[in-house]
Order: structure tokens, then sequence, then C-alpha cells
């Protein structure tokens, strides 16, 4: 008689082993192409909201792009912080109108403005860099290490906490504006406008052409990666992986340069003498009057017209 095993004779399964949770790397590979993925995903993101209907979409872009800048002028002369949290207030409720997500409009403005100029702006906020009034002590007296003394009563002052928040309004103001008019402007319209608006036309072609084949070469990027995954049988060395991408950068410009020669002689081959196509003359309607009015009257209120504070 065949007697059965002890695993296979008792009632109850045995317990599975435990899964130990191990730190691991993520690959690189993978991360970069899922990084050029959300690029991708955001730009037609961005295409679909500047052509869904809003309330800076139907504006003109070169009316759009004039405001821009009488606007970027009064945020920078203005010395009103509640001018600057009412136009902050505005913005956010203009995104929403114009179709972009609160989520969206705070990590594309709030965000830079919070790591970078926040960060410059933090040590003014202090009595060592910024005499005045103190609000808050962070110690008091004479500290010593050896030989080094510290300057007696470290405080956040009055003086330094309001210019640091003028200065973190007026960044974030700036980028709120930029990102309004970047996100409801189709990329080829506002080039335009640059145009119509005496930018050189040199500097037009490179934007556009820097905006069309950046995916292009994110695409190539991308075939590069997965022919790489796909090949890679088992881990690689950390000097394999650094061989493997000095070589592909060094591969990757050769080929960029390789299609500007190539695009700048079809270019030619086409006719194209270094002029570029002007914009379709669109006459202003009473929306854009509209818009100009509005910007006017956000501008006296910055520049101290009416007096918020």
């Amino acid at each position: 008689m065949t007697h059965l095993p002890s695993w296979l004779s008792t009632g109850e399964p045995s317990p599975l082993p435990s899964a130990k949770r191990r730190w691991r790397r993520a690959d690189y590979l993978a991360k970069t192409l899922a990084d050029i993925q959300k690029i991708m995903a955001e730009d037609m993101l961005q295409t679909g909201v500047a052509a869904r209907p809003g309330l800076l979409q139907p504006i003109e872009p070169r009316v759009k792009v004039v405001g821009l800048v009488m606007l970027l002028l009064a945020v920078a002369l203005t010395a009103s912080i509640p001018a600057l949290a009412a136009l902050h207030g505005l913005l956010i409720l203009t995104a929403l109108a114009s179709g972009i997500g609160p989520k969206t409009y705070l990590l594309r403005v709030w965000l830079p403005a919070l790591l970078f100029a926040g960060l410059v702006v933090l040590p003014a906020i202090f009595s060592w860099v910024t005499p005045g009034d103190p609000l808050i002590f962070v110690y008091r007296g004479e500290w010593r290490l050896g030989p080094l003394a510290l300057p007696a009563d470290l405080a956040v002052t009055r003086q330094g906490l309001t210019a640091a928040v003028m200065v973190l309004l007026r960044s974030a103001a700036s980028l709120g504006l930029v990102m309004l008019l970047v996100k409801t402007t189709r990329w080829p319209a506002l080039t335009k406008a640059f145009q119509s608006l005496g930018v050189p036309a040199v500097f037009v072609l490179v934007l556009e052409l820097t905006y069309r084949y950046l995916f292009l070469f994110l695409l190539l990027l991308a075939d590069f990666l997965l022919g790489r995954r796909s090949r890679l049988v088992g881990g690689e060395s950390p000097l394999d992986r650094l061989e493997w991408i000095g070589g592909t950068l060094a591969g990757f410009l050769r080929l960029a340069g390789e299609y500007s020669r190539e695009i700048a002689a079809a270019m030619t081959a086409r006719g194209f003498g270094g002029a570029a196509q002007p914009a379709p003359a669109v006459r202003p309607g009473p929306g854009e009057a509209v818009y100009l009015a509005a910007v006017i009257a956000i501008c006296f209120i910055l520049l101290g017209g009416i007096n918020l504070g």
C-alpha cells in the first residue's frame, strides 16, 4: 500500500512563505518611458484645453499677448500685497472659467513659486538679513560655539516677512499669467501672434520648429528605450548602464544634427528664404475690447489707482 506524503494527507493547507519587502530601485528605462508618455499626454490635454470653449479661448492671441505684457509690468511695479492677493483670486476664477482645474493651476503655479522663489526669499525674513520689528523670536541671547559667536536675537521681522510675501506673490502671479496664456492658446497661433507684434521671424521660426520636432525626437527616444528594454535579459551592471546611456546620448545628438541638416535642406528646396509666413489679419471684436478694458482696470488697481490696503 502506497502511503501518501505528510503534506498531502493533512487536512489543512500549509502556510505559504511570507514575502519579504525589499527596496528596489525603479528601472530607469521604464521610468523614462513613463515620463515620455506623461509629456505626450500633457501636450494632448493642453491642446484640448485650448480648443474647448472657455473664457479666454475666444480672445485673439495678439490681444492676449498685449494684455499679458501689461499685466506683467503692473505686477512687477505694484507695491500692494492686498492687490496681489486679489489678483490671485481673480486668476484662479479665470482658470476655472477657462477649463483649467484647480489642481493643475496649483501644481503649475504655486508649487514652482514655493520651491524656487520661496527658498530664495526664505533667509530674508530673519533679522540677520532684514532688520526690523521682530514678530517671532527663534532664539534670544548670544550663542557661542568655541571661537564662533552667533549674533544675538534671531527673529522673524515684519519688514522681512512683508518683502518675502511680496516677492512670492509677484512670482506666482507672473507664472499664473503666463500659464493662462499658454494653456488657452494654440502654439502655432501664439507664435504667429509674436511675429505680428514685432518679434524677429528667426526667433518665431525657431520656436515653431522646436515645438514641432521636440515630440518627434521624444518618439525616437522612446524607440531607443523600447529596443534596449526588449533586448535586455537579466540585470545590468552600473558600468554597462552608464556606457549605454553615454553611447545613446552621443548617437541621439548625432541623429538630431542629421535631422536638422535634412530639414534645412528640405526647406531650402521648397523655396524657403528665411521669412516666416505671416499670421492672417483678424479684426478684434467686442470680446477683445472687454478683455483690454478689464486688463487696464486691473493694471490701474495694481499700480495704486484704487487703494485696496
